[in-house]
């Protein structure tokens, strides 16, 4: 499935009450999301990110999910760290 010997995470998959750190992988619809547990195991990704039609979670569209790239700082946590 991918060429690669270690999970890279780039984004987070967001929801409502987690943030899980995923790779992306190119598909023929867009990206899949793999996730760590996903890649240990060697299983299919059960998340992916389709052009202008959202997530999707085993082809079934979800409602609430977004993709966040890993390494962003919000404005407020860049603040409160330069004045500590």
């Amino acid at each position: 499935m991918l060429h690669t010997d270690q999970f890279q995470p780039t984004h987070y998959l967001v929801s409502r009450t987690r943030k899980t750190p995923v790779q992306l992988v190119m598909s023929e619809q867009g990206c899949k999301l793999l996730t760590a547990q996903e890649f240990e195991q060697g299983k299919e990704p059960a998340f992916e990110l389709r052009s202008r039609q959202g997530v999707f979670c085993q082809g079934v569209l979800v409602v609430g999910y977004s993709l966040e790239p890993m390494g962003v700082v919000k404005a407020d946590e860049a603040v409160a760290s330069t004045v500590q």
